[in-house]
C-alpha cells in the first residue's frame, strides 16, 4: 500500500483539488500562479533536513533501512509539484520528515488521499 505527499507553493485562491488533478495530468505544463520548483534546492533541502537518511536515485530510506527495501518514499518532481510516494511507511515521523523538507521552502502539502492541502 501506497500513500501520497504532494506539494507546490503558490495558487492559494486556486481550488486545491482541481490543481492537484492538473498537475497529476500534465506534471509538467505550466500553471499560472504557481511558483516554479527548483529541484537542485529539493535535493539541498533533503541532504540537511534528512540527517540519516540514504538516497539511491528516486528513493529515499530512512536510516536503518536497506537500499531497495521498505519502507521507502519514491520521490518525483515536475515544474509546479514534488511528489512523494511512501511505500511500507507506517510511521507519522517518516511523513513529518518529508513534510520538514518542504514546509521551509515554501511548499505547502497537498493530501491526495483526503483532497485537504495544509498551511
Amino acid at each position: 500500500m501506497s500513500y501520497e505527499l504532494a506539494f507546490w507553493s503558490g495558487g492559494d485562491e486556486l481550488d486545491p483539488l482541481e490543481v492537484y488533478r492538473r498537475l497529476d495530468a500534465e506534471p509538467m505544463e505550466p500553471v499560472p500562479g504557481l511558483r516554479a520548483i527548483d529541484p537542485a534546492e529539493v535535493d539541498r533541502a533533503i541532504v540537511e533536513v534528512l540527517e540519516g537518511w540514504t538516497r539511491d536515485g528516486i528513493h529515499l530510506h530512512p536510516p536503518g533501512v536497506e537500499i531497495g527495501s521498505a519502507p521507502v518514499f519514491e520521490m518525483h518532481i515536475g515544474r509546479h509539484i514534488a511528489r512523494f510516494f511512501g511505500y511500507g511507511i507506517e510511521e507519522g515521523d517518516h511523513f513529518n520528515a518529508i513534510i520538514d523538507v518542504m514546509r521551509p521552502l515554501g511548499y505547502r502539502l497537498f493530501d491526495p488521499q483526503t483532497n485537504e492541502r495544509f498551511g
